[in-house]
Order: C-alpha cells, then sequence, then structure tokens
C-alpha cells in the first residue's frame, strides 16, 4: 500500500458524505476527524493536529474558502477540495486560498482516495534535505534542497525572483503580474494558473512541496530561503 496521511480533517456539512468518506478512509488505517461546519473545527482547536484535510466549498457561516486560507495559514498539511460547485471562479478561489487540488462533486470515495494520494507523494521527500533552495544568477534554473534541478520559463523566473527581492513580505498580485508581465482578468486568474503550475512542476519535479505559499487576499511569499548562486555555481 503507498504511503497516506495519517491524520485526515473532513469538513463537510453533507453529514452522511462526510461519514461514509470517514469510514473508507479509515480503511487505509488513517484517523479521521468529521466536521460539519469550519465553525466547529475552529472550536475544536485542533487544526495543528492533521496532515491532511478534505473541504467543501459550500460550508454554512465561513465557507470553505476562507476555511482553507485560515488552514493554510496555520498548517503546511495537504488540502484536497471536494466540492459541488461548478466552474473556474470555484476552483481559481479554492487555489488561490492555498488548495492543493480541486475535485467536483459527484464522486466516488476511491477517486477521492487517489486524490489523497496524489498529493501525498507531493508532500514526500525522497532524500533528506541538507541545504537550501537555490536559483541560477539568470533565475533559469532553481534548485532543489536535494540537488535537483528544475529548469523555469522567463515567467516563471520572473516571478521567483520579484519574490526573492524581500522574502520576509508577500508580494501583491499586481506587483507580480507586471513583474512577469502577466496579463489578465481583474481577479488576476493567469497569475493564480502560472502559480498553480508552477508548483506541481516543482513538486513533481524536486519530489517536495514548493518554496512559495499563497497569502489569502494579497499574493504570494516566499515560504523558505531560496540563495541566488554565484557566476561559477550556476554555469
Amino acid at each position: 500500500m503507498e504511503p497516506f496521511p495519517s491524520n485526515i480533517c473532513i469538513v463537510d456539512d453533507d453529514a452522511d458524505f462526510a461519514e461514509f468518506l470517514a469510514e473508507y478512509l479509515r480503511l487505509r488505517e488513517s484517523a479521521c476527524a468529521v466536521f460539519n461546519s469550519a465553525e466547529e473545527l475552529m472550536q475544536s482547536d485542533s487544526i495543528g493536529s492533521y496532515d491532511f484535510f478534505i473541504i467543501d466549498l459550500g460550508l454554512p457561516g465561513i465557507d470553505g474558502t476562507d476555511l482553507t486560507a485560515l488552514i493554510r495559514g496555520r498548517n503546511t498539511g495537504g488540502i484536497l477540495v471536494v466540492s459541488g460547485r461548478l466552474g473556474a471562479d470555484a476552483f481559481n478561489s479554492a487555489l488561490a486560498a492555498g488548495a492543493d487540488m480541486f475535485v467536483n462533486k459527484p464522486v466516488r470515495f476511491d477517486q477521492v482516495t487517489h486524490a489523497v494520494s496524489s498529493i501525498w507523494r507531493r508532500f514526500r521527500e525522497p532524500r533528506a534535505r541538507t541545504e537550501t533552495w537555490k536559483i541560477t544568477q539568470n533565475f533559469s534554473d532553481l534548485v532543489s534542497p536535494t540537488g535537483l534541478k528544475i529548469s523555469l520559463t522567463p515567467m516563471e523566473g520572473r516571478l521567483i525572483r520579484k519574490l526573492s527581492e524581500d522574502p520576509q513580505i508577500s508580494v501583491s498580485r499586481a506587483d507580480l503580474a507586471l513583474a512577469s508581465g502577466i496579463t489578465g482578468s481583474a481577479e488576476y486568474r493567469n497569475l493564480d494558473a502560472t502559480f498553480f503550475r508552477l508548483r506541481r512542476k516543482i513538486e513533481r519535479e524536486a519530489g517536495c512541496p514548493s518554496p512559495f505559499r499563497t497569502v489569502h487576499g494579497v499574493g504570494y511569499q516566499l515560504s523558505e530561503s531560496v540563495d541566488v548562486l554565484g557566476k561559477d555555481e550556476g554555469s
């Protein structure tokens, strides 16, 4: 059996769906806690104790998008959104808030399991980290802490360059769009889509989470140090 998160939190106002899903996931020997609203989870004061979250967007009270952003600010675990909401707006808002994947309802439990496994593989590091992230001076190649190189497009390089200017602050979507030359709607959907693809590419090729995070309502920020290599090192 492939690796699977050991402590999963399910937040869904469809009580039957959530309980049956929890029972199905427990067959993978995962502990599963079920909450029917964001408020219930927040009152439990247990957000930091889970390594994976499965969240519905259409929650009563605080909706799933805001809950995803709240969780992402307190926990670096995997987040899968499973929702009946359709359309690009639901997809983009979930990813912009920090979700790792979006799956539409109706969905089979085995499809949920495959999605959880897919996300979880990205969080597993095949080798121990001995160094920080590095990037070449021309921002064309990102090197993971395990020494794996990820080639960047010019646009991706410009995004990392902008984030690297001051790693301690969050960079707004407007500033990132201007720096990278990305154009699009006022909601910066093209920018979010570019970051989504970049995050997936890094996690796929490096085998570990990307070194930046979504800052809900603002933009993006480096979550780990990215050192610029000298000319000799980057050649």
